[in-house]
C-alpha cells in the first residue's frame, strides 16, 4: 500500500503560503485519497473546479464518488499526459511527494504536460520529502533538496515553504528562468 502525506504535512501552511482564491482551477497531480482536492475545494469555492489526477483507479473511483456534484472532477491518468484537459486551464498545479518517483524523461514530460495546462503567470507548487534522513520515505539517493529542484524544473522560482516536519514546498511561476 502506498504512503499518503496526509497528517504529516502542514496544510494550513501550503494553503496559505499558495494563495488560493475562490473561482481558481487546481491540478492536484498525484492526488492518491485527494485529500488536499478535498481542502483546495472549499477554498476555491463552487466557483472554482479541482482535477484531482491520479494512476490508481481504486482512488479515484472513490474520491469520485464521495465527491459526486461538487466541484472535484476526479482523473484517473499519468500525470504526464493528461490529455483530456484543455490548454492554459489552471491557476496552480500542486504535486505532493511525486518528483522525487519520476525518472528524468518523466519529469520532463510532466513539466512540459505543466507548461502546457497553466495559464501564463501561474503557478507549480512541489511538495517533497527533505533530503536528509527522516523516518519514512524514499531512500536519500532518490530525494531531491531544493536548491536541485530549482535546478531541475526550468521555471523561475518564487519561494521555498516548510510544510510540515521533513517536508518543504517549493513553488515556481509558470514563466521561463
Amino acid at each position: 500500500m502506498r504512503k499518503f502525506t496526509e497528517g504529516l504535512v502542514d496544510t494550513e501552511t501550503i494553503v496559505e503560503a499558495l494563495d488560493i482564491q475562490p473561482g481558481q482551477t487546481i491540478i492536484d497531480a498525484g492526488c492518491g485519497t485527494g485529500y488536499m482536492s478535498r481542502i483546495f475545494s472549499r477554498v476555491v469555492t463552487l466557483s472554482g473546479k479541482i482535477y484531482a489526477v491520479d494512476r490508481d483507479s481504486y482512488f479515484i473511483e472513490k474520491l469520485s464518488e464521495e465527491t459526486e456534484g461538487g466541484n472535484i472532477e476526479a482523473i484517473q491518468s499519468d500525470i504526464a499526459q493528461l490529455d483530456g484537459l484543455d490548454d492554459r486551464i489552471a491557476d496552480l498545479i500542486y504535486a505532493a511527494t511525486v518528483i522525487h518517483a519520476l525518472s528524468r524523461p518523466q519529469l520532463t514530460a510532466f513539466i512540459k504536460e505543466a507548461r502546457r495546462l497553466l495559464k501564463p503567470d501561474a503557478r507549480l507548487a512541489i511538495v517533497e520529502i527533505e533530503k536528509k534522513e527522516t523516518p519514512f520515505g524514499p531512500a536519500i539517493e532518490n530525494r531531491t533538496s531544493p536548491e536541485e529542484l530549482v535546478e531541475k524544473v526550468p521555471m523561475v522560482p518564487l519561494k521555498t515553504v516548510r510544510a510540515g516536519d521533513h517536508f518543504y514546498m517549493q513553488v515556481f511561476l509558470n514563466s521561463e528562468k
